[in-house]
């Protein structure tokens, strides 16, 4: 019993603490994550309960709105979509939790998005991000109490949810429900599997995911300058932020309008644990257990400029560093790079669903028509959630048929108003 306390202890502290500083602990931290990996049966979120066995006394989290006991928002605290204002059909309730800055959290924001279905990822970024974290959740009708059921058991057994702001989203169809909107401290820190919820989509599937609203809420209202766009299912390297802020004041890299920082993405197989460092990764895919991401399925969309050098490099685990400097354009015009960038870049395009694809395209060519310098970092990565997808589901291509043309015809308008707005630049093309 001692072992296992003990154990136990220097587990808490290595998924509390923001700093992977101790050699022995990220020793110890790695045999963790291989003896969870091993059980076929582990979720998302299932080292909570081995890390904060009980819930806290008192919740780690900064309430708004009378939340957990209510959701208690009027007119004035809705806002509207970003870059479509009072014309979007969607609505905004900012920092229903809102992060608490501290001194030793690195100025750089993951801001990212989320559906009911979804929430147990956010356990695993909290675990696996160094720096704050700006969620938005897609809340439609009864779809708000499934999120803030789940988020209130987090803010009881999670200290990193301290470094985490929550917004809502939904259209104004289908408003948010304050039926069940009532929680109390939860009895247990076991995280439940979220991807077995039925959500309000799952009855009406005409209710299309409103991706690139929720990324513009979540950059927004990020508390830092700096910010990175992401997925919630993208876990990043060790100590990430931090580092690439040491790099930025190593490299003396001033401050450019028109720079971002960009981050190779990779997959590995669902067997294997998510690698931390380089050379971890490297490993996986000498093995072939591991390839950049969706390779097997869309070989030029993340297929970025340098891999080869990057497959090639030598890189200390505690240093990130620039790599190369490229532009977004061809052979490259269909890349769509995650990157470290500020709130300053181009919107994500509003009228387009997550159903119909494409959806970063456009905010990608008017970052090309506009001249932004994609810096390739050296050291640092993302590794989406283990499982490989290795062939395209014709089943859901099908599905997404008419949501695809939907897209497309938006995609058309926008793109129209875009050269019409810049100079013609051949090397920035559209498809």
């Amino acid at each position: 019993m001692l072992i296992i306390a003990t154990v136990t202890l220097l587990v808490l502290f290595i998924f509390v603490s923001s700093s992977y500083s101790n050699p022995e602990l990220i020793q110890i931290e790695r045999k963790f994550n291989y003896e969870m990996k091993s059980n076929r049966n582990y979720t998302p979120g299932d080292f909570v309960k081995y890390v904060h066995p009980e819930p806290s006394n008192q919740s780690y989290c900064n309430f708004n709105y009378k939340f957990p006991t209510d959701l208690a928002f009027g007119s004035q605290d809705v806002d509207f979509g970003p870059e479509l204002g009072k014309g979007s059909p969607y609505r905004i309730i900012y920092n229903v939790i809102m992060a608490k800055m501290a001194e030793d959290v690195p100025d750089v924001t993951y801001a990212t998005h989320i559906t009911a279905d979804f929430m147990f990822y956010l356990p695993e970024l909290i675990r696996y991000w160094d720096g704050l974290i700006s969620v938005t959740a897609f809340v439609p009708d009864l779809d708000v109490a499934l999120v803030l059921e789940q988020l209130n058991q987090y803010c009881y057994c999670l200290p990193g949810m301290s470094r985490v702001s929550v917004h809502f989203v939904y259209h104004i169809k289908t408003t948010p429900s304050r039926k069940d909107v009532y929680f109390t401290r939860p009895n247990n820190c076991e995280i439940a599997d979220s991807s077995k919820i039925k959500t309000y989509r799952h009855a009406d599937d005409s209710v299309m995911y409103p991706i690139n609203v929720c990324r513009n809420a979540a950059r927004t209202a990020s508390l830092t300058e700096r910010v990175m766009v992401s997925d919630i299912q993208l876990m990043p390297s060790e100590g990430l932020a931090s580092k690439f802020l040491t790099m930025l004041d190593t490299y003396k890299l001033l401050d450019c309008t028109k720079r971002a920082y960009v981050l190779p993405i990779f997959e590995v197989e669902s067997t294997e644990e998510i690698p931390r460092t380089k050379r971890q990764l490297l490993e996986l895919i000498r093995e072939k257990k591991s390839v950049y991401f969706h390779k097997l399925v869309c070989n030029h969309c993340q297929k970025f400029p340098g891999i080869e050098s990057w497959m090639r490099s030598n890189v200390p685990e505690d240093i990130v560093k620039p790599l190369i400097t490229a532009r977004r354009e061809v052979p490259y015009h269909r890349w769509e790079p995650i990157y470290i960038g500020t709130k300053s870049e181009p919107y994500y395009n509003e009228m387009l669903s997550w159903e119909g694809l494409q959806d970063k395209m456009l905010q990608m060519l008017e970052m090309c028509l506009l001249e932004y310098e994609f810096v390739i970092l050296d050291g640092a990565f993302l590794v989406h959630w283990p499982g490989m997808k290795k062939k395209k589901d014709k089943e859901d291509e099908q599905w997404r048929t008419p949501f695809i043309k939907s897209n497309s015809k938006e995609y058309q308008k926008i793109l129209k108003n875009l050269l019409k707005k810049y100079s013609p630049k051949p090397q920035c093309k559209a498809q």
